[in-house]
């Protein structure tokens, strides 16, 4: 699994650099796993690291965490917790007219 893709990083350069486009990745249910620090892939690990530091904000489902019985300490640095749950911020995002990608 490639959570965090090439095509994320065309999306930046394609729109001019990530000063000129938000993006916000929004992880539920179990693709959650993919980003636990302790058992991430090397190559995961190194790309959301980049992302984050040129801008990507990532929001981990509130309800997935509870389910998984996981804490922010538990995932990747640079999360954030969609309290309300993952598909209602992507709907919040949605109707704040950001474009619904998914790989």
């Amino acid at each position: 699994m490639k959570p965090v893709t090439l095509s994320d990083r065309n999306h930046f350069e394609g729109m001019g650099g990530p000063d000129k486009v938000t993006i916000e990745l929004v992880v539920h249910g179990p693709a959650l796993k993919a980003f636990y620090a302790a058992s991430a892939n090397a190559d995961v690990t190194r790309r959301f690291g980049e992302f984050s530091k040129a801008g990507l904000a990532a929001q981990a489902c509130g309800n997935s965490m509870k389910t998984q019985n996981v804490t922010l300490k538990d995932l990747l640095p640079g999360f954030g917790i969609a309290d309300r749950g993952g598909v209602v911020r992507i709907a919040e995002l949605q109707a704040l007219g950001y474009a619904y990608l998914k790989p």
